[in-house]
């Protein structure tokens, strides 16, 4: 019990760098906590839909947003996540976006959980047998994000336990009595 109030009480807490370098520390174990590398499926695991694109839609919450593609089908229509492909499809850019409503459109789709809005995640998608955007670039893509995730974690640690020990250093030389 002592030692955690010595350590509440402590000189540390009132030094920036220390402070500022935990903050730094604890975000990067929640980083590599939180963090989890892409489950990339097989071409062989995706299902194939073929259908006219009804409308293709941005959906914002708070600092998320993303795209959802609706595809009519025979009989019914289905609502894929499509923003693995946002950037290969210039989504949201009205003039050089690749893909309106009206286009006939194949797209290899990763199936959702029971619980999900949508129909399925799209991994892949062509306008008439071309793909626009193509299963290699979204795993490409994919790979990308997590090898980008877990640099900014490191950085994040190095940068903190290099923050905290200037903090422990200034604060030892301020607190240590000065030799005459």
């Amino acid at each position: 019990m002592k030692t955690s109030k010595l350590f509440i009480k402590s000189p540390l807490w009132k030094s920036a760098f220390f402070v500022y370098g935990l903050v730094a520390v604890v975000f990067s174990v929640m980083s590599f906590l939180m963090s989890s590398e892409t489950k990339v499926p097989s071409i062989g695991e995706l299902k194939m839909f073929t259908g006219v694109i009804s409308k293709v839609e941005e959906w914002r919450v708070k600092n998320n947003s993303g795209y959802e593609l609706s595809l009519k089908l025979k009989e019914v229509d289905k609502k894929f996540n499509i923003s693995r492909c946002e950037y290969p499809l210039n989504l949201g850019k009205d003039s050089r976006q690749l893909i309106s409503p009206g286009d006939v459109v194949t797209v290899l789709v990763e199936q959702a959980n029971p619980f999900a809005i949508v129909d399925g995640s799209v991994w892949q998608l062509e306008k008439n047998g071309v793909p626009i955007c193509s299963y290699e670039r979204v795993v490409e893509i994919e790979f990308r994000s997590d090898e980008f995730g877990i640099k900014l974690a490191v950085f994040l640690l190095i940068f903190g336990l290099l923050l905290s020990t200037i903090g422990i250093i200034r604060t030892r030389r301020a607190t240590q009595s000065p030799k005459k």
